[in-house]
């Protein structure tokens, strides 16, 4: 972080993916421990979803890890918000984590193709795109019976 400019703060984040794709984001201004923190949840979704098995490829301990876990613990076969899914990461982790951090990290599994995303009115509704369920350890995998991936 720079000082510069009467107090202000500036950090830069640079990301490239497998793909060679680059990822600049600068943020300048009162930069918090919560913003900081947000930030790279941001960065770790970004590098964390260019795989084959996204679920594999989460750290373990850092929010999406935990959210993918409790993906597959509470909800492996129904539809479910943004709402239940705070709730249901309090219950498991009695840490809270923001709705709107919730919502994004969602909103970007369902565009990897890790989520199906249904709209009804301004409800979003989410459910697995292959059912998964939690192992011993907590860590989504898929069903095989519902597996559509092919087996060599």
């Amino acid at each position: 972080m720079n000082g510069g400019r009467g107090g202000r703060k500036r950090v830069k984040f640079e990301l490239v993916d497998e793909n060679g794709d680059k990822l600049v984001l600068i943020v300048e201004g009162r930069l918090s421990r919560d913003k900081l923190v947000q930030l790279a949840d941001l960065m770790e979704l970004y590098g964390s979803l260019g795989g084959h098995e996204p679920e594999e490829q989460y750290l373990e301990n850092s929010k999406l890890g935990k959210l993918t876990k409790i993906l597959a613990k509470y909800f492996p076969f129904g539809y479910f918000t943004s709402r239940d899914v705070v709730e249901a990461y309090l219950t498991e982790y009695r840490e809270p984590i923001t709705l709107s951090t919730a919502s994004t990290y969602l909103a970007r599994l369902a565009e990897r193709g890790y989520l199906e995303k249904t709209r009804s009115g301004n409800q979003i509704r989410y459910r697995l795109a292959q059912p998964r369920v939690a192992d011993r350890d907590g860590a989504p995998v898929r069903m095989r019976e519902y597996d559509l991936e092919p087996r060599f």
